[in-house]
């Protein structure tokens, strides 16, 4: 075979074994009614809001204490989906903390996309700026400042 035939079959392997790993993890994602990592729903409490619009987010910064939370909504008036994750895209791992389930590096990420009126929740147990974006519109950016 030539090298071409060979570094395509390589490629094709590594692209099914990828996928093999991560879309069990992504398939079996919690409902927008849950919160990442809990069978809980998400509690009705939060120290922070994030809204989501077809502009982006808003307020795009937010300031809150270690050990609170952040909510994020998707109030897009078309049906767009939007995914909260850390910075940076595609990797998602600046953000620190790190669970078992976490999907792509850090415990920082809703592991889905929100459908309209959808809801995800996370507490920040890490002090710094933490900035995040829209995983399926990485454009869409914004930071979580945690202070002590």
């Amino acid at each position: 075979m030539n090298k071409k035939i060979i570094f395509a079959l390589v490629a094709l392997v590594a692209v099914a074994a990828v996928l093999y790993i991560v879309w069990p993890q992504l398939a079996s994602a919690p409902a927008d009614t849950q919160q990442k990592n809990t069978d809980s729903v998400i509690p009705d409490t939060y120290d922070a809001l994030i809204s989501y619009t077809e502009e982006g987010y808003s307020p795009s910064s937010v300031t809150i204490k270690k050990g609170q939370s952040v909510r994020w909504t998707n109030d897009a008036a078309s049906d767009v989906e939007t995914w909260p994750a850390s910075a940076v895209h595609p990797t998602h791992s600046i953000y620190p903390e790190t669970t078992g389930n976490d999907c792509l590096g850090s415990a920082f990420d809703a592991c889905r996309g929100l459908k309209k009126g959808g809801v995800w929740q996370f507490t920040f147990n890490e002090v710094g700026e933490w900035r995040f974006h829209d995983h399926l519109h990485p454009s869409k950016t914004g930071v979580v400042i945690v202070t002590e």
